[in-house]
Parts: C-alpha cells; structure tokens; sequence
C-alpha cells in the first residue's frame, strides 16, 4: 500500500483502498490502550507519533501564480523564506516545477510541492510559447495526464491538481477519461485532484452532478473546490439569501451536489467569486463581505467533511493576476489591488475560524 503523508494517515493501509492512491481510513488499531496500570511504561514515540497524525491538519498552500520571481532562480530563496515565514505549508503552480532545482529550493525552504498541471496543454517552451488546451480527446487528454503526473511524481510533488479535459465532452467521454485517470493514479502513487475550473469537464455544478452520480467506479476521483468558477458560471452566489431574495427557490440541486463535494474534495481553491466574475477585486473591501460569508461558509462545511474522513484540509487561497484580477483601465493592466494582499487576508479569514472548525467536529 501507499505510504500516505497527509497528517491524518499512517503506513500499512488496508489492501481495499490502496486503489485510491492514497489511503484516506484511520488505522483500526487502537491508539492507546484504553486503560493502563499504575507502574506501566510510557506509551511508545511510534504510538505517540500515530495519535498526533490523527489530529485535525490545517495546511496552507500559498499559490505561486502572478507572484513576481516565482520563475526565477535567483530569487527563490528570498521569496521561499518570505511564504515560509508567512505560515505557508506549501505552494502550487503550473510549469515552473518543471524548472531544474525548484524543488530543491522548496526543500531547503521547507515547503512542499503541489504540481498543477493541464491535460494536452502545450508547455514546453516555457511561458511564450504555452497553450492551455490543445485537444478534445479523451485519447490525448489521458496520455498528457500520464505524462506529466510521471514527471510530478519525479519532482516530489505530495499531490497532483489538473485542470482535465474539455467543457465540450459528453458525460460518457468524461467518465471514460476519468475511469482512465484512476488508473494512471494508481500507477503514479499520488493524489491527483481535477479541479472545477472552467473550460475543463466539472466546469459547472451539473456536469459534476451528472458526470459522478450513481458510478461507483468513479467514487474515488478527487476534486479540487474551486468553487468561485462555478458562481460566475450560475451568475449568482446559490442557496445564500441573496440568491434566494433575487432568483426564488431556484437552488434545490446543490444539497446532492454538496454531499458529492464532501466525499471527493481533498483540496479547496479558496478564490471569492462573484456574480459577474471568478474574483472580486478585494475580498477586504466591505462591499463584497456577502460574497466573502457565502464562500467562507462553503469553504468551512467542506473543512469538516475533511476532518470528518480524516483528511487533512488542504486550503489554497487563489486570488491570481489580470484578467482574474481587475485593472486599472489604461495603466498597461496595472492591479486595481495586491493580489499578495488578497490572499495573505483569505488565509488570515480562514486560520481565524479553523478552531471553532476543529471544535464542531469533535
């Protein structure tokens, strides 16, 4: 079995889940035993070590995405030490894990590596020549999923995000493509999420539904919760009073599609969409602190559900750069706000409340 290191797992899995790729079950065995004479020994560091793993985990990854030297060498140990000293855990990006000595950087840092990748993107030829989807079939959409999760795997990435597939296909082409991406996890040996991003297969909440309702053989994929793409693509902030005052009880689907979310979600972009868009210009600005309630209260039940099948709750605050982030028209797109900022506030918001997460939940 994978040897799991998601704070919450232990080595010697049970055989029945290995196929997931990781082992998301507690051990069986007791932790201590349940009472213990006076003048008996200490429990063992193993034991000790086992019941802190089984603690509520918190691992904040910060997103290397618009941030200025994140693709050059020279400037890795100072940014490094600056996300560190800010109380990331890890970080995520696309292409720049490919350059040699990133990894070895993060290390010496001491930060961990997500690997975000795009099936049948074209990255090669660094940023000038990278395209982000250059197929509709299932066919080369898998063999890129291999190709570059074999090569995440190399770097020492924990996990794996990709943006899979095409918003174009049938719900048979993205099971297909699924059914074929659990088993290049299972031969890579490393989660691998499939984010709810637009243009790709979970681009809104009723393909997710559609795709994954009723296959058992597909109730082990993983997800990423990007969840603010799904608010511009329904141009509203579901089941809030918000929505609730302007569309009428129009939201009856997303108590399947939450319970589905629980289940699968082992990474959450945390992003503040809104209406009109995938990220609001400031998620401290008051004028947005509705969307901010409705995506923290998204955000903290999935939290739970994580704690629930004892996962660690991997949170990614995901504000990123024009033309996510709105600019200041005829400046040469300069940042109506510091997407450093943003992100620095989402965590602070989402570190605040992880008590009182950890609390309703045990």
């Amino acid at each position: 079995p994978i040897s799991c290191e998601l704070g919450f797992f232990v080595e010697n899995a049970a055989p029945s889940r290995a196929q997931r790729g990781l082992n998301p079950r507690a051990p069986t065995a007791p932790i201590l035993a349940a009472v213990q004479p006076l003048g008996m020994c200490e429990p063992s560091t193993e034991k000790l070590k086992q019941a802190d793993e089984l603690q509520p985990k918190l691992r904040s990854i910060k997103t290397l995405r618009g941030v200025d030297g994140s693709d050059d060498p020279k400037q890795w140990k100072s940014l490094f030490a600056r996300i560190k000293v800010e109380g990331f855990d890890a970080v995520e990006c696309c292409m720049i894990w490919l350059m040699p000595g990133f990894k070895e950087a993060l290390n010496d840092a001491g930060l961990e590596l997500i690997a975000q990748l795009h099936t049948t993107s074209a990255v090669r030829d660094g940023w000038a020549g990278f395209r982000y989807n250059t197929s509709c079939s299932v066919k080369d959409h898998l063999a890129s999923l291999k190709e570059l999760a074999l090569e995440a795997k190399h770097v020492g990435a924990f996990m794996i995000n990709s943006h899979s597939g095409c918003d174009s296909w049938s719900v048979d082409e993205a099971r297909e493509y699924l059914r074929g991406a659990l088993t290049i996890e299972e031969e890579v040996g490393l989660p691998i999420c499939h984010e709810t991003h637009r243009r790709r297969l979970f681009w809104n909440p009723f393909n997710f539904r559609d795709i994954l309702k009723d296959q058992n053989d597909l109730e082990h994929i993983k997800i990423n919760l990007d969840i603010s793409h799904w608010v511009v693509c329904l141009e509203r902030t579901f089941d809030s009073s918000e929505s609730h005052h302007m569309n009428g009880d129009v939201d009856g689907w997303w108590g399947e599609v939450l319970d589905m979310l629980k289940s699968r979600c082992w990474l959450i972009h945390a992003r503040v969409g809104y209406e009109e868009g995938p990220q609001v210009p400031d998620p401290a600005a008051p004028e947005y602190s509705a969307e901010v309630k409705c995506h923290m209260g998204w955000w903290e039940t999935i939290m739970k559900a994580m704690i629930a099948q004892k996962r660690v709750c991997n949170v990614e605050p995901e504000h990123g750069p024009w033309p996510y982030q709105q600019s200041t028209p005829s400046t040469g797109m300069a940042p109506s706000h510091d997407i450093w900022e943003s992100n620095k506030h989402v965590i602070k918001l989402v570190k605040a409340r992880w008590p009182a997460i950890v609390e309703a939940q045990s």
